[in-house]
């Protein structure tokens, strides 16, 4: 009797269990109850996405143009940028136009006419007439001064070609149409005697060849009377030699073509140029200065074409 009574009770706490059991499990379906089932999150992980890098790709600085002779870190903050050494001083020989002459008042001509001009040629030929440590040039400031050579990258390289398609564009369309002009030369500056007449007939034998253009030379001996000619009765092109007083681009650019100088006896006259060799001058860091400098320059002798460099050397005493 006593096991019937314990068997009794037993299902009725298993019955128990049942009823309170069964409820709960009634709220999950049945084919879901497995082991596998009870071993998995009752809330979905949060996906963690890994960002992927943006490609920001910076820009690489602009290139300088030219190549550098002096690094920029070696130009002081002020103006003289480099020091002047007696027998080393920076020099330019170029032609200069009179812009508002014509037919040189049209930059397109004087574009032409500097593109026509082989200016490895003519170093070769100043080298031969005992001119120092000369290199040709398409830029007028020495590299000894700007701290970089400018040639063939700043101004109007030797492209004969080019040349003849720019003289045809300003309206000539041969060189037989072109007007007579002079070339004015001074035997001052001269390293041995005879050099600028002697480099002029090359050039101007350069612009008949490659523009089929005439010109005549006239020589000016007297130094004096040369100045005077170039103040009072500027030719159409002229030659000037230009060596430095100190040594800083100020003193190519801004003495010799700042629209108020009188040193800019060609008349050029450009308020961009002003603009940065006035702002170049005022500035201390060289590396700013620097690039100034050669957006000035690429304005004189490319844009506006008012000069054309010929050779950079060092400058002599003339006794």
């Amino acid at each position: 009797m006593n096991k019937i009574r314990n068997l009794k009770s037993l299902q009725a706490v298993v019955c128990v269990i049942f009823l309170v059991v069964l409820p709960a499990c009634s709220q999950t379906p049945l084919a879901t109850m497995t082991a596998t089932a009870a071993l998995i999150p009752t809330e979905s992980p949060t996906n963690t996405v890994t960002p992927v890098p943006t490609n920001t790709n910076t820009p690489e600085p602009t290139p300088i143009p030219g190549v550098q002779v002096y690094p920029v870190s070696s130009l002081g903050n002020s103006n003289p940028w480099l020091p002047l050494e007696e027998g080393n001083i920076p020099m330019v020989v170029y032609y200069a136009f009179n812009v508002q002459k014509a037919p040189f008042n049209n930059v397109l001509v004087r574009q032409a006419f500097a593109a026509a001009i082989d200016r490895e040629q003519i170093a070769e030929e100043a080298a031969g007439f005992k001119f120092q440590n000369v290199t040709p040039a398409t830029s007028l400031t020495p590299p000894q001064t700007l701290g970089r050579d400018l040639y063939g990258v700043v101004g109007m390289p030797f492209n004969p070609s080019k040349a003849k398609d720019l003289l045809q564009q300003a309206g000539y369309s041969s060189g037989a149409s072109f007007p007579s002009f002079t070339l004015v030369v001074s035997t001052r500056g001269e390293a041995s005697p005879g050099a600028h007449y002697r480099i002029a007939e090359t050039v101007v034998g350069m612009w008949e060849a490659n523009l089929g253009v005439k010109a005549e030379i006239e020589v000016i001996g007297d130094f004096g009377a040369y100045n005077d000619r170039l103040r009072t009765n500027t030719p159409s092109i002229y030659v000037i030699g230009w060596g430095a007083d100190f040594n800083d681009p100020d003193n190519f650019l801004n003495v010799l073509f700042h629209s108020n100088t009188d040193m800019n006896t060609g008349h050029f006259s450009n308020p961009e140029f002003d603009n940065l060799v006035d702002k170049a001058a005022s500035l201390n860091d060289p590396e700013e200065r620097q690039l100034l400098y050669i957006e000035a320059e690429k304005i004189l002798t490319e844009q506006e074409a008012s000069v054309i460099p010929l050779y950079h050397t060092l400058f002599y005493r003339v006794r």
